[in-house]
Formats: structure tokens, C-alpha cells, sequence
């Protein structure tokens, strides 16, 4: 299934993007691609998760959470901050997770369908 510009934008703002690194598109598609390869850092955060490692889970969404907020992915940034915030606590974290999870992935297909247009 084709995303949409619409759909594409409430996830990933290229606009602000670009006008964060003065209009780099090289750097930018540079950037996304690295973003890409996180798959494995999400990866090592599912990981931690199941182990109950809350500590280094906190520290794994903290690193997604600047890559979101650097490259303007609205919604992984505003999934990513509350989603922190509870694995520093005792908190119930299912339902962030699944969020998170979605927004993570949703985000990925922004990126893949926004790589080519660069």
C-alpha cells in the first residue's frame, strides 16, 4: 500500500527537516538511511524489554527519541518521551509499547516511501 503525502507528513516532516541542516537533501537521505539501520537498536531495545532491563530500555528510547527529534518524526518524538518516562518508573508499559512499536514502524515506512523522492 502506497502512504500518501499527508500520511507521510504526520510522520515525518521533511520540511523541518531540511531546514534544520540548511537544506542538505544529501545529508538528509544520508541521515535516513542510517535511520533505517536503528532496526537493530530497536531490536536490542525489544530485547531489553524482555528482560526487564528498564534501565538500558530507558537509555535505548532516549537515543531513538534525539534521532526522531533531529530528523523531525513528529510522531515517533511524542510516543518516545511519555514511553521514557515510564521505564524509568514501575509503571505498566504494554500499552506505550504497542504505541511505540506501531509508531516505530509506521515511521520506517515514512522513510522508505520518502528515500526514493530525495
Amino acid at each position: 500500500m502506497k502512504m500518501d503525502d499527508l500520511e507521510i507528513k504526520q510522520y515525518l516532516d521533511t520540511e523541518k527537516a531540511l531546514e534544520r541542516i540548511r537544506g542538505n537533501a544529501k545529508l538528509f537521505k544520508t541521515l535516513l538511511t542510517h535511520f533505517l539501520a536503528t532496526r537493530n537498536q530497536f531490536e536490542q531495545l525489544q530485547k531489553e524489554i524482555e528482560a526487564n532491563d528498564r534501565e538500558a530500555a530507558s537509555k535505548s528510547v532516549h537515543a531513538l527519541k534525539g534521532v526522531a527529534a533531529n530528523l523531525s518524526m513528529i510522531k515517533l518524538y511524542d510516543v518516545s518521551a511519555p514511553f521514557e518516562v515510564l521505564l524509568k518508573t514501575d509503571s505498566d508499559i504494554a500499552e506505550s509499547l504497542v504505541s511505540f512499536n506501531y509508531t516505530y514502524e509506521k515511521t520506517l515506512e515514512c522513510v522508505n516511501a520518502i528515500l526514493p523522492t530525495l
